[in-house]
């Protein structure tokens, strides 16, 4: 399987979910929680095209975590007082990246 994911960095948190870049492929930000001591998420820059199963790949690679299929992404949603309104499971054949930019 080609993947569609490339630079994996670590994070201490913040900022924007997905920002653009040159090249006109987003920077998304997953939040990993438990899943790492070292990381509160992994910046990840994809394209449209780039499925949540191939993130998902990526994210679990990068984490030493051996069985990617066991793991999801969800969408979290959160008010302007930062708390969370609302979380969705995103499909691992859907695509984030174009579902964040709607």
């Amino acid at each position: 399987m080609a993947t569609d994911v490339s630079s994996v960095t670590g994070s201490g948190g913040g900022g924007s979910s997905t920002s653009s870049t040159s090249s006109g492929r987003q920077v998304m930000q997953v939040y990993v929680g438990s899943f790492s001591n070292l990381y509160e998420a992994l910046s990840i820059e994809a394209s449209k095209s780039t499925t949540a199963e191939e993130i998902v790949e990526c994210i679990a690679e990068k984490l030493g975590l051996k069985e990617a299929g066991l793991y999801e992404l969800a969408e979290v949603i959160g008010n302007d007082g930062g708390q969370y309104c609302k979380e969705g499971r995103i499909g691992l054949s859907e695509f984030p990246v174009a579902l964040q930019l709607l």
